[in-house]
């Protein structure tokens, strides 16, 4: 189960390379990849889906706004500065997202 102190370890050593200006380095590339990777298992983690199927994107019930032309923008770019800026953004809106559905759901259950 991930949980955001996961992305906030990523993000450490990603801040770091990019207040660097290493993200373009073999590490830097290998922890953006490895970050993304962790956005696309926490989408489908919180989705309860097994792989993001963007013909089915509006079935899910933890989707952003523009989340699939925004995760073009990210693996078009996602060994760049905007890019990584870009992912982070997008993990706060998913964690935000998915704990505010939890609240409605628990809500429902009452």
């Amino acid at each position: 189960m991930l949980t955001k102190a996961d992305f906030e370890e990523k993000e450490v050593i990603l801040d770091q390379l990019a207040k660097n200006k290493k993200l373009t380095s073999p590490e830097g590339k290998s922890q953006l990849d490895d970050y993304l990777d962790l956005i696309q298992n926490y989408f489908c983690q919180i989705n309860n889906i097994s792989v993001i199927n963007f013909e089915e994107i509006e079935n899910y019930p933890i989707v952003p706004i523009n989340f699939k032309e925004r995760f073009n923008y990210i693996e078009a770019r996602r060994h760049h500065f905007m890019g990584y800026r870009q992912m982070k953004t997008l993990v706060s809106e998913l964690i935000k997202m998915n704990a505010a559905y939890k609240v409605r759901q628990s809500h429902r259950k009452q």
